[in-house]
């Protein structure tokens, strides 16, 4: 069975036009994500003084249906897809308002040891075995992203402050959904309509840091790429087009 939980929408989730889209619903997902797992003790909460290690994005994707309002609760769904391997775990979530599906969503992360900056296996945590479980869904799967700024242009540059910190001393996941979006204007993303969102993280970025936003246009994509002050992605991006 998904974990499941019952939230109204927040208005401090909403975009410009004052309704709730793709960065507003992953907001929503990131937290079914963290109460599922510490529903089960596993999560960012116990991990780092028990294990010294937490969870760590490495992909996640947004499907937008519909935009969300207020005049409904949300309900949202999570669950583990079962693992073929022993680190790289897929977490699928479901939102959704009005009897329908709203957004559908995917979260690949790993466990990450702290001290020795790389992952670890999930039965290094004692992770339960009967977690995992098959549920048929339509949440689509991520797309192979380009690991470069190759033929890219710089948009701007951005500084990693303190707000930007989370639990493990790198920018939170959340923080580069801005970080991208303010790559463009109101009138862009008005006129792109944007339904679909996925970001790879490929390394953490610290509190100080000058960070290189780049971006390439197609006919129904977006491309960017944040990058290092030595020239390494510190992660990529993907805005795709409503048809």
């Amino acid at each position: 069975m998904p974990f499941e939980q019952i939230l109204m929408p927040q208005y401090r989730d909403a975009d410009p036009d004052g309704l709730i889209g793709l960065k507003g619903a992953m907001h929503s997902f990131q937290d079914i994500h963290t109460w599922f797992m510490h529903s089960i003790h596993k999560g960012n909460d116990e991990l780092p003084e028990q294990y010294g290690c937490a969870w760590v994005y490495t992909r996640c994707l947004v499907s937008l249906v519909r935009k969300v309002d207020y005049t409904e609760p949300m309900a949202l769904q999570a669950w583990m897809e079962p693992y073929r391997q022993p680190v790289l775990v897929n977490v699928d979530m479901l939102l959704c308002q009005h009897g329908a599906v709203a957004a559908m969503g995917k979260i690949e992360n790993c466990v990450f040891s702290l001290e020795r900056q790389r992952p670890r296996r999930l039965s290094d945590i004692g992770f339960p075995s009967d977690i995992p479980e098959v549920i048929p869904n339509s949440i689509p799967d991520f797309t192979p992203l380009e690991k470069t700024a190759e033929g890219m242009t710089e948009r701007y540059v951005r500084s990693v402050r303190y707000s930007d910190l989370d639990k493990s001393d790198h920018m939170t996941n959340l923080k580069y959904i801005d970080l991208f979006q303010d790559a463009y204007d109101k009138a862009f993303w008005k006129r792109f309509n944007a339904n679909r969102m996925e970001i790879c993280f490929l390394s953490q970025c610290r509190e100080g840091e000058r960070l290189s936003v780049m971006s390439r246009e197609e006919e129904k994509a977006v491309y960017l790429t944040a990058v290092h002050a030595d020239g390494r992605p510190a992660a990529v991006c993907l805005f795709g087009k409503r048809s």
